[in-house]
């Protein structure tokens, strides 16, 4: 297994300044990979999967760890069960992935507010955004991951913030039972973003993981 190469999968409507607050640091002991792909059309997960594996075919990666954050664990638990030799130890954070109790409008309320379209409350509303992004929004949002988490072997950190209310530590709790082999840490002072609020444990925390 290759231990030099890490991919990077940002939350929705992030990119690679998304990690740059842990990045500098990886960046020195490993090749990392931050791919932000371009939605041409409305996407679904394998198609945002799909997009992953190409990158990683075409830059010539055979193996790789993965850290993942909010809807990259998404895209990280559908990998791994496709392909599990391929990807070595897991760190998921604020990882999304598992059916909520919580309607379809609030769901998108908390990703347009992610996205700082949701200036001031009720300003805009699922009208305002484009088909595409409707219509991906929906794909991604609605499919409930609980069967894949399930069929990962890989090692894997779930790292949660306690004041995390989009991704809340309850999820990172049902996501330890389903991961077989994993281990739940709770960061008291973080919300969704642990490795910005907490930059220097979280780096110490991946790096004990990843060796």
């Amino acid at each position: 297994m290759d231990t030099t190469t890490i991919l990077f999968l940002h939350g929705w409507g992030g990119d690679e300044d998304s990690f740059s607050s842990i990045l500098p640091y990886f960046k020195k002991f490993y090749t990392c990979l931050t791919p932000s792909p371009r939605i041409p059309h409305p996407w679904t997960l394998m198609d945002y999967t799909e997009s992953i594996e190409k990158l990683l075919d075409e830059s010539g990666v055979t193996s790789c760890h993965i850290i993942a954050h909010s809807f990259g664990a998404r895209i990280a638990a559908l990998l791994v069960t496709r392909n599990a030799n391929r990807y070595g130890n897991l760190v998921l954070t604020g990882a999304a992935g598992l059916r909520r109790r919580k309607s379809f409008y609030k769901r998108l309320r908390v990703f347009l507010h992610k996205r700082r379209i949701l200036k001031n409350k009720g300003s805009y509303d699922y009208r305002n955004l484009s088909d595409t992004e409707k219509i991906t929004f929906k794909n991604v949002v609605n499919r409930d991951l609980a069967s894949e988490f399930a069929q990962i072997k890989n090692p894997t950190l779930l790292v949660f913030g306690r004041n995390d209310k989009q991704t809340p530590q309850s999820m990172g709790k049902r996501m330890n039972k389903l991961i077989e082999n994993s281990k739940l840490v709770i960061y008291k002072s973080s919300a969704h973003f642990p490795f910005i609020d907490n930059p220097d444990r979280f780096i110490v925390d991946t790096v004990n993981s990843l060796s």
